[in-house]
């Protein structure tokens, strides 16, 4: 190998003429580089993203909004995104470092911030007021409603065990049963894409390909 290249772990047979929702965290876009690592990940599938609106009730709206267009076979959501996730029942989903807390989490956030990333509508910055706070701590309370086993069965929880910025394990626990810790922090990279997150979304994979087989 020349001493420029670089090697990429990639799985061409996963998720395979399928398509991937990932829905992104507070403070990012859909230009997030865990986009363009899905894609690289999983180069013959399809993943799909869109900046989500700053105010939680236009977020919901527009990602339901984006399901019933796009029809995904797979969502992802990380940390914010993880917490919408759980709400779009109907769809397998793997939620990463949800942040089921946003009052609490976004409490020492308050002031102007910058996007991490690039949006499509070019605002670069927000800011945290005590009102924005206080609707994601009233919006998150629609979390855990109404969940089937069905629904159990569909969605999956990834804990970086040093995560420091969200705690909600024994809160997604209390409600759907399968949880994976991974060795990791609150931001998801590639080693750990790799390591956690591609088993259980072939895990998903192969039930979807089952399903389909016996309907045929």
């Amino acid at each position: 190998m020349a001493q420029n290249e670089t090697y990429v772990k990639q799985y061409p047979d996963l998720m395979a003429g399928k398509k991937i929702m990932y829905v992104h965290g507070f403070a990012s876009s859909a230009q997030s580089g865990t986009v363009t690592m899905l894609r690289t990940l999983m180069p013959e599938a399809t993943v799909v993203a869109r900046d989500i609106p700053l105010h939680p009730e236009e977020g919901i709206q527009m990602l339901r909004q984006m399901c019933e267009e796009e029809q995904p076979d797979l969502i992802i959501g990380t940390s914010m995104g993880g917490m919408y996730t759980e709400l779009l029942k109907g769809f397998d989903r793997i939620l990463v470092n949800p942040a089921f807390e946003m009052g609490n989490t976004m409490s020492s956030m308050t002031g102007k911030q910058e996007f991490q990333n690039p949006r499509k509508d070019g605002v670069n910055e927000l800011m945290v007021t005590k009102g924005l706070i206080k609707e994601y701590r009233d919006f998150t309370e629609r979390c855990f409603q109404n969940i089937t086993p069905e629904e159990q069965e569909r969605v999956y929880g990834l804990f970086g065990d040093e995560d420091p910025v969200v705690h909600t394990f024994d809160l997604f626990h209390e409600h759907y049963p399968q949880t994976i810790h991974f060795h990791g922090e609150h931001r998801l990279i590639d080693k750990e894409a790799f390591h956690y997150l591609s088993p259980v979304i072939r895990r998903i994979n192969k039930k979807q390909n089952d399903k389909k087989s016996k309907k045929i």
